[in-house]
């Protein structure tokens, strides 16, 4: 099965799925920081959209998309639009500007030209902010201690044809408990952090933006055992006609 994690220079998302099996791409405008990626070589710098397009001979003049052997079709895309007009975040005094205004409509777009992207499942995220207020409720909202990661960052998930993640508060008698206790918040200096101290002082707005890696496992783990179980019921079914 083939993913694509668009916006994503870490490589957290992609190397959790290509552990779980999967053929995983990244795509950013930046390099990956990623050495499990750069390995794979499986990380295209440009423009996501550029991908998604099914018609290659856009690749004619990307040279190194060829070259890669980027999939011409994905069984699931990840997306991370970039949050910098869609969150809560800014509060300064140019946040009702005309170009501020101008930024976050761009914005608008790029998540729904995601959302719209010729693959069946899709997957985009985003922290509580303008999509989930003014444009598309989300699907899913979580935080990174429910996946074993001790801080509070609440994310939203928008998911398409795809199942809302399983968490396990405590242990009980068939599985073991994912959730840990927060012990920070990831948040903005400008923001005031009660009842936990905020992360900031552990970490920059670059880091803040990384994803969490115990939400990435836990996508690739649920959604590899849903799309496989999906794709055999679909053979099972095919067979018999």
């Amino acid at each position: 099965m083939k993913v694509l994690v668009a916006c994503e220079y870490s490589g957290i998302v992609r190397d959790a799925f290509e552990d779980a099996g999967w053929n995983a791409w990244s795509c950013d405008l930046l390099p990956t920081e990623s050495e499990q990626t750069k390995q794979a070589g499986k990380h295209i710098q440009g423009d996501v959209l550029r991908i998604l397009n099914k018609n290659r001979s856009e690749f004619n003049d990307w040279e190194d998309c060829v070259k890669l052997g980027v999939p011409c079709n994905f069984d699931l895309l990840i997306g991370h639009p970039p949050c910098t007009y869609l969150s809560f975040a800014y509060t300064g005094k140019e946040r009702y500007s005309i170009a501020r205004l101008q930024e976050k409509i761009k914005a608008y777009q790029f998540f729904l030209d995601l959302w719209g992207a010729p693959i069946e499942h899709i997957c985009l995220e985003n922290p509580m902010g303008y999509i989930h207020t003014g444009l598309l409720p989300c699907s899913q909202i979580v935080e990174p201690y429910y996946f074993g990661d001790n801080y509070k960052k609440r994310t939203c998930l928008w998911l398409k044809n795809l199942p809302k993640l399983e968490y396990v508060k405590i242990d009980n008698l068939f599985e073991y408990g994912t959730m840990v206790t927060p012990e920070y918040r990831m948040i903005s200096k400008k923001i005031k952090s009660k009842p936990l101290p905020a992360m900031f002082d552990r970490c920059g707005g670059k880091d803040r933006s990384r994803f969490h890696k115990g939400i990435a496992v836990a996508m690739a783990k649920q959604w590899t055992n849903y799309i496989e179980n999906k794709k055999q019921k679909t053979k099972i079914k095919t067979n018999k006609i």
